[in-house]
């Protein structure tokens, strides 16, 4: 590291050629992808079925306010509610394993070895689930989703009060009395893979490949914001350098500046970056600058050749990894220590593509059929709000039209002298009140069997069994197969596209520097089986191991399952020779685990072997429990007989 921060010094031609290169790799990505990015933006809107105010709706608002009731417009988060259906099936899908990960040995590694494998990742599973849940969220949402990852091995640093007797020279003073110091003190923390989301527009990937083949690309990034506690923390490890002249950068307002390329390329050539601009804060102190001040730039991983990027004398293809800020200074650059050799990032996208840059999200297909739901309720109700108005027609010179201007219910109208004595309905007469809109909620009916048919989402899925009318448990079933199959494909898809490679380097990097001897539970059918807990140690994990596969299928209801085994348990006795192949007692075991009863091993007796019950009996360890047998215990009354 300290030949890399001598090479790339700031203003040195290495540090001002590797700026550039980074920078064309930004640009080319963000230009590409800037119309998604946009088009992202929306989709998160419709996510959150919000509408721009417009005029009218401030003028409305304003009116509310002031209390007089008037009509706003909705949105109609039918898509929102497609989206949230898809998400809990994916998630039951993926996430109701266990454990979540599974894996299974590839060169004859014995299942003892997939039991701590299982075992270890299960446990850095749980400190990944909310991660898990917003990456299968995000393709819905985005087209696609991003997840990243990275090896932890987390010291948390506390100050804790302790008595210490003042020293001289390392001994002790006599006479004095020990003084209360704070002493720090460092506790080991979690240790293994780290997951963390990358919000879609704040991923850069190659555009010149695929989005599914992103692995195969030269080039992928993502925007960070960094505090100036991390980057000295940083700094300290070897990660970082460059920091005073970043610092200096960041002082004199220069963010977003480009200096160095700005000369070859235009003033105007940063402005394209997204997020290049540095907030503007105006600091108190220098300490309060330094500590609290997020420093915005992008995290590089460059698939490159050491000798041509002049980053040293390798001849072969390695990957990089560089962190440059908004402002053009570089203060990371390091190769890949990983053994997987990949991007440290895996995506799932939400339509299977293979050759597009980039598939639409199923909130951007919806939207134009989800914008007609809009309108029909909006429509419907303002012309029903219209109708609840009274319109009427009225002489202004026989009738006070001020009483007409009231939307209050329930108004009085008052009658100008002139109009006394006649007929009322000859100075005002209401207006004859259609309602056109009438059938604009059935059509809802039809543009959402429109978008169902579109996503494969129906009733059924979304929970609304028993929409329509009472169904058979057959027309149930038949009517939910189709959404279900479809649902069953896109799962398998997020299988091999995410899951699979996710996995398999989750597991390289915990071989790689997983370096501890612990016990870890088990998981899986195999738990009930062995026991509790299984150490595991680096060399249980070493092997090859490939990721059981989803096959996109909803684990079944737990409940009903209990059921069928009991009834499987009630029907078995009438067959002796079915019994005899079985071990009843783990099917017990298994049943009650199905049934949410925990623990139950811990009421089952332990039988020994015959051989060993008689070898206990021989030493007196043992004895028969005959009816009546003397027990000869020490001690005993006689005449009283046994007490066992």
């Amino acid at each position: 590291m300290d030949e890399m921060k001598k090479l790339l010094r700031y203003g040195s031609k290495e540090h001002e050629a590797l700026n550039k290169k980074l920078y064309h790799r930004l640009k080319l990505s963000k230009d590409k992808f800037s119309g998604a990015h946009e088009q992202m933006a929306r989709n998160e809107e419709q996510f959150r079925a919000y509408i721009p105010e417009s005029d009218a709706d401030k003028l409305r608002k304003t009116a509310r306010e002031g209390g007089m009731p008037q009509y706003t417009t909705i949105e109609v988060p039918y898509s929102y509610a497609q989206i949230l259906a898809t998400h809990t099936y994916i998630t039951s899908v993926f996430l109701s394993r266990d454990p979540v990960l599974q894996y299974a040995g590839r060169h004859g590694e014995s299942q003892q070895q997939e039991q701590c494998v299982e075992a270890l990742m299960a446990y850095q599973m749980q400190q990944a689930m909310v991660q898990m849940y917003i990456w299968l969220l995000d393709p819905g949402k985005f087209g696609y989703g991003v997840v990243g990852h990275y090896w932890e091995e987390e010291t948390v640093r506390v100050k804790e009060k302790a008595m210490e007797q003042p020293t001289f020279m390392g001994l002790p003073i006599p006479g004095l009395e020990p003084k209360e110091v704070w002493k720090e003190k460092e506790i080991p923390g979690y240790v293994g893979n780290r997951l963390y989301n990358v919000r879609p527009q704040d991923f850069f990937p190659d555009p010149r490949v695929p989005l599914s083949q992103f692995q195969r690309g030269e080039f992928c990034a993502r925007y960070v914001e960094l505090t100036w506690a991390e980057l000295h923390e940083g700094q300290r490890k070897g990660k970082y350098f460059n920091l005073k002249t970043l610092r200096e950068k960041e002082q004199s307002n220069a963010a977003g500046d480009h200096a160095d390329i700005s000369r070859d390329m235009g003033s105007d050539a940063v402005s394209n970056l997204p997020n290049a601009d540095i907030e503007q804060t105006t600091w108190n102190s220098e300490n309060e600058q330094r500590n609290t001040y997020v420093v915005k730039g992008y995290e590089i991983y460059v698939r490159l050749i050491p000798k041509m990027w002049q980053l040293g004398t390798g001849d072969r293809e390695e990957i990089w990894i560089f962190t440059k800020s908004s402002s053009g200074v570089v203060i990371g650059a390091q190769p890949l220590p990983n053994w997987h050799g990949k991007f440290g990032f895996d995506i799932i996208e939400d339509e299977v593509d293979g050759y597009n840059l980039f598939t639409k999200s199923s909130l951007e297909m919806m939207k134009p059929l989800n914008d007609v739901m809009s309108w029909l309720v909006n429509t419907h109700f303002y012309n029903v709000r219209a109708a609840l108005n009274n319109q009427f027609v009225f002489d202004p010179s026989m009738v006070v039209a001020k009483d007409f201007e009231n939307p209050n219910p329930g108004k009085l109208l008052r009658l100008k002298p002139t109009a006394y004595g006649r007929d009322v309905r000859s100075v005002i007469a209401q207006l004859p009140v259609a309602d056109v809109t009438r059938s604009h909620l059935n059509d809802m009916g039809v543009v959402a069997e429109m978008i169902q048919r579109a996503t494969g989402v129906n009733d059924n899925i979304m929970g609304l069994v028993n929409q329509g009318g009472r169904k058979t448990a057959t027309e149930t079933r038949s009517s939910s197969t189709f959404g279900v199959n479809r649902l069953k494909t896109k799962a398998e898809y997020y299988s091999a596209m995410g899951f699979m490679p996710m996995s398999q380097k989750l597991l390289q990097n915990s071989q790689q520097f997983y370096s501890l001897d612990r016990k870890y539970r088990m998981v899986g059918s195999l738990a009930e089986q062995a026991p509790d807990f299984v150490n595991v140690t680096p060399d249980s994990i070493a092997g090859f191991f490939d990721f059981v596969p989803v096959d996109g299928t909803l684990p079944v209801d737990r409940f009903a399952q209990a059921n069928l085994w009991a009834t499987l348990l009630g029907q078995m006795r009438n067959f002796p020779q079915v019994m005899q192949t079985y071990d009843i007692s783990k099917i017990f075991g298994f049943v009650a685990g199905l049934g949410g009863i925990k623990n139950v091993s811990q009421f089952k007796l332990q039988v020994i072997p015959n051989e060993q019950a008689l070898q206990n009996a021989q030493a007196g360890n043992s004895i028969p429990m005959t009816p009546g047998a003397n027990l000869n215990e020490p001690g005993q009354i006689p005449g009283m007989g046994a007490t066992g």
